[in-house]
């Protein structure tokens, strides 16, 4: 038989509770309806960022839109169809369920490192505030939420009746009060955990999840409506001149390097006046075991410094796939090929979002001073270096264009001795003579678009500008070919890396030279002559997320530090009001002044006064240690003005008798002469 007298289990381990509405889960009792909204949202968060990371088809959009009705769905159903079920259980269930989707074929599998890491932190951060905000697993033992004790903290049952005046029957010098159940979270505490959460993501997860690798994965399957020609992610064997880029806000990629860099796609080396088209065509080879083939007069492919750069493509369609010239090793799930410029392209099934390789390419630390130094691709070639000969046939035939635009190069170009100075005095022509602007109006068809360019319109963008200066290296004899891609884009300093949109699509010259093989030139980007340049532009900068994360992190401190903060403020109040009433009772009443000093000649031989001893028996202890009975009888005459006779003491001064509370100017005068002895 069970005795009545033992403790009830706690009442998480309680079985289902029966109400009117069916059987409820006992915590459930403890929390509102309020918070059970908010971690609702919490679950809800969890479930949408596994979701979202999962590979899937075309079309983004409506991906998102399935996503987001299938975890508030979820989540809802969960919180609110499983009642009996208590809840730490389901987030913990939902939670892991979650990160299994995550690890497993998500963004954290073994297969994708970790990499676009935003949904990670969005999951972690929703993970954190969920098990902060959900009941704990032990309530407050043997009490029912809503119980009512004591101020002693004594458990006893809620009583309904009242007595009289309406006070609760039941004994008890003080009234009931709630108490906090211990499966309750402190508001101050919630706040603190979800600021600091939300701080560490912004803050700390970039930079942490940049230290990562990122290895090589597939994406989701292309949408094959986004092959069009205005996609600059779309490998294609000729660039008409006459139809304008697609350029907007949209991200197309993300990249993590070393160094700033052109993000590379294809070259182009034969000009007609309308359009750009590559001697090979598409033609090139299947990359094998990740060994990029680099022709002969790529130098910088063969002695160049090595660096690594990690892309993520955001678009939802790509056969182009973009790198820092000049690539020697790709690493990539994808079948690629490449062509003899060492571009890479998908020969097969364009690629989607979410897919991820690494290039390792080489490039050749110069700068204006060893570029003049090298002299001119013409002069090698004189001199019996056959590579230089076989770039020059190629790459420095007469281009075809007008009169005009031989005349201009070459007359720019009259002063100078070397290929270096050749290109910086066309740049400096062109910086002095056209304009830069995407506005610009597209070349009339049937004219040489790089004549109307220089002459007519003297506004273009980077397409425009770039054809001019390689057409006008070639009539001034300096190998030269178009090369097209993006810009390096906006360095992200927080996550560590180059976040590259439609608008940064860009064209530039490529340019040959002797001992150091092709480099860039660009009069409308600062981007330096081989991209060797570190990667910290704009990493000083300070974007929303480290003004966000800051903020949370004061506003977490300050949460957390609350308590701790009030609970000083408050013994400091307190002890500043009892000395201030110390002080002017010391001031108005001989006898608290009498008690001040007393307390200061015990505590300067050594005796302090002890919380619970009267001023009558702390006294006789001080006279005592200082051999003076009339200390002692100091404690008896100020007890005696406060309480009355004797003050509980034992011994009295023979010739200060207990007569009442009444004291004498000689009371007086002797205890300001005893003292003032001391």
């Amino acid at each position: 038989m069970t005795d009545p007298r033992a403790d009830p289990p706690p009442v998480a381990d309680r079985p289902p509770v029966r109400t009117r509405r069916g059987r409820v889960s006992p915590d459930r009792l403890s929390v509102s309806a309020q918070r059970v909204w908010v971690l609702t949202a919490l679950v809800g968060v969890m479930l949408w960022a596994s979701l979202t990371s999962l590979p899937g088809g075309r079309g983004g959009t409506d991906r998102l839109g399935v996503a987001v009705q299938a975890a508030t769905v979820c989540a809802v159903l969960a919180m609110f169809g499983l009642r009996s079920v208590p809840i730490r259980w389901i987030v913990r269930g939902l939670a892991l369920m979650s990160g299994m989707l995550l690890a497993r074929f998500g963004e954290l599998g073994t297969q994708d490192g970790l990499q676009g890491s935003w949904r990670v932190l969005l999951w972690l951060a929703a993970l954190g505030g969920a098990l902060v905000l959900a009941p704990s697993s032990r309530l407050v033992p043997g009490v029912d939420p809503g119980t009512i004790v004591r101020a002693d903290q004594t458990p006893e049952p809620k009583i309904h009746d009242a007595g009289v005046g309406g006070r609760a029957v039941g004994g008890g010098e003080r009234p009931a009060r709630k108490v906090r159940a211990r499966g309750g979270v402190p508001t101050a505490l919630i706040v603190a955990a979800v600021a600091l959460i939300g701080a560490s993501s912004l803050l700390i997860g970039p930079r942490a999840a940049n230290q990562f690798p990122t290895g090589p994965s597939a994406g989701d399957l292309a949408d094959l409506g986004d092959g069009g020609p205005d996609n600059a992610l779309v490998a294609r064997d000729t660039l008409d001149m006459t139809t304008r880029p697609r350029l907007s806000a949209q991200v197309v990629m993300s990249v993590r390097s070393p160094t700033v860099s052109f993000w590379r796609t294809e070259t182009f080396d034969r000009w007609n006046g309308s359009q750009w088209t590559r001697s090979g065509g598409r033609s090139g080879r299947l990359v094998e075991n990740g060994r990029v083939v680099s022709s002969p007069e790529d130098i910088a492919a063969q002695e160049g410094e090595t660096t690594t750069q990690d892309f993520r493509l955001e678009t939802v369609y790509a056969t182009a796939l973009p790198a820092a010239a000049s690539a020697v090793r790709v690493e990539t799930s994808e079948e690629i090929a490449q062509r003899a410029d060492g571009t890479l392209w998908s020969p097969g099934a364009p690629v989607g979002r979410g897919t991820t390789y690494s290039v390792r390419s080489r490039q050749m630390p110069v700068d204006g001073t060893s570029l003049r130094d090298t002299g001119s691709a013409g002069q090698a070639a004189a001199d019996g270096d056959d590579t230089a000969e076989t770039v020059l046939a190629r790459y420095a035939e007469p281009p075809q264009t007008t009169d005009r635009v031989r005349s201009l190069a070459l007359r720019v170009t009259a002063g100078a001795n070397n290929d270096f100075d050749r290109i910086r005095a066309l740049e400096a022509w062109m910086g002095d003579n056209t304009t830069y602007s995407l506005e610009a109006p597209l070349a009339p068809r049937g004219v040489d678009v790089v004549d109307d360019f220089l002459f007519e319109s003297q506004e273009g963008w980077c397409e425009q500008i770039a054809s001019s200066l390689v057409v006008m290296a070639r009539v001034a004899g300096v190998p030269a070919r178009l090369a097209t891609g993006f810009a390096p884009g906006e360095y992200d300093g927080v996550g560590g890396r180059f976040v590259v949109r439609e608008r940064d699509a860009h064209a530039w010259a490529e340019v040959w030279f002797p001992e150091t093989g092709w480099v860039p030139f660009d009069p409308t980007a600062e981007v330096p002559l081989s991209g060797t340049e570190e990667a910290t532009a704009g990493a000083d900068a300070r974007d929303w997320r480290e003004i966000a994360g800051a903020v949370l992190l004061v506003v977490g401190v300050i949460a957390l530090a609350a308590g701790p903060l009030r609970r000083l403020v408050r013994r400091w109040s307190s002890k500043a009001s009892t000395e201030r009433h110390q002080r002017r009772a010391e001031r108005e009443h001989w006898d608290a002044a009498a008690e001040a000093q007393l307390e200061r000649i015990g505590a300067t031989h050594g005796r302090a006064r002890r919380p619970a001893e009267t001023v009558t028996v702390y006294s006789a202890a001080v006279g005592s240690l200082l051999d003076d009975e009339r200390v002692g009888q100091v404690g008896v005459i100020v007890d005696r003005i406060r309480y009355g006779a004797g003050a509980g003491s034992d011994s009295a001064s023979p010739d200060h008798e207990s007569s009442g509370a009444s004291v004498g100017p000689t009371d007086e005068v002797f205890v300001e002469d005893v003292l003032s002895s001391y």
